[in-house]
């Protein structure tokens, strides 16, 4: 008899605004795990999608959320309002959730979709950063969304979601090295959730079991434009560049922008590669 197995994703999935001088920028940051039998560390869990003012991430079943990540990159590429971005993200987010269960039709049997999406970007028409909660309501049997309200500081300028496991955790991680650089009551954000993420994932199996693999990371601008940063991480303890999750080969090189995961310093404008 066939068996069929799922690959599952427990995810860590942090999202903020971050504020600089001159210009803000939001990050949306994950980890790289899938899981069946037993953990696989370099699974994609962000897509960028042909329209270059968003980007979308998933936890879950990708038994579902594969194949529907998929489909919207070809409904992007095919529909020129969406290409162009002359539809804005909030009209884009309704054309998405009637891909998604436009594509529910055609399954021959019914199961819940196991699965959920963090998307969010750059809307021209409300001058704003968005995020929502794509998310498969049982009772009707559909996906819907929720937007995703910033987690804010006390005061100031703190905008920042949390998604998936280990969110208490990661929450409090960011409490104190806000509280600790005097930034919790009037500050802004620059790369602390993604200080938080990494310290998690270098924590390992035994503390958080469900995450693991490189943070991936892309960043959406308010010129309209998003880009994956690339990341250096250490693998059996041989550094390595890593890619949306993934190790790149000695011979590959990247014209994204890398980040070194202690430093928080970004390479630009050329070739990258071991």
């Amino acid at each position: 008899m066939n068996k069929t197995y799922k690959f599952d994703i427990m995810t860590l999935c942090i999202s903020w605004v971050r504020k600089l001088k001159k210009h803000e920028e939001l990050i949306i940051a994950t980890d790289s795990r899938l899981r069946s039998f037993g953990s696989w560390d370099c699974g994609p869990k962000i897509l960028t999608l042909p329209r270059t003012d968003c980007a979308i991430c998933f936890e879950g079943d990708t038994t579902f959320a594969y194949p529907l990540m998929l489909q919207l990159q070809t409904t992007v590429a095919n529909h020129p309002k969406s290409l162009n971005r002359s539809q804005d993200l909030f009209d884009f987010k309704g054309h998405i959730l009637k891909v998604l269960n436009d594509m529910l039709k055609y399954k021959s049997d019914y199961e819940i979709p196991e699965t959920s999406f963090l998307f969010g970007g750059y809307s021209w028409s409300k001058d704003k950063f968005a995020l929502w909660n794509l998310y498969y309501q049982e009772h009707y049997k559909i996906f819907t969304h929720r937007p995703i309200s910033f987690w804010r500081g006390v005061k100031g300028e703190i905008k920042v979601s949390f998604m998936g496991d280990y969110t208490d955790d990661a929450k409090n991680r960011l409490l104190e090295i806000l509280k600790e650089r005097n930034k919790l009551l009037d500050g802004s954000l620059d790369m602390e959730p993604f200080e938080v993420l990494r310290d998690m994932l270098r924590e390992g199996d035994k503390k958080y079991p469900l995450i693991g693999g490189a943070p991936q990371l892309v960043k959406v601008y308010k010129h309209m434009n998003r880009t994956p940063i690339a990341v250096n991480w250490k693998y059996n303890d041989e550094n390595c560049l890593t890619l949306l999750g993934r190790p790149l080969l000695n011979y590959e090189k990247t014209s994204y922008p890398a980040i070194d995961p202690d430093t928080l310093k970004i390479t630009r404008g050329e070739l990258i590669g071991q």
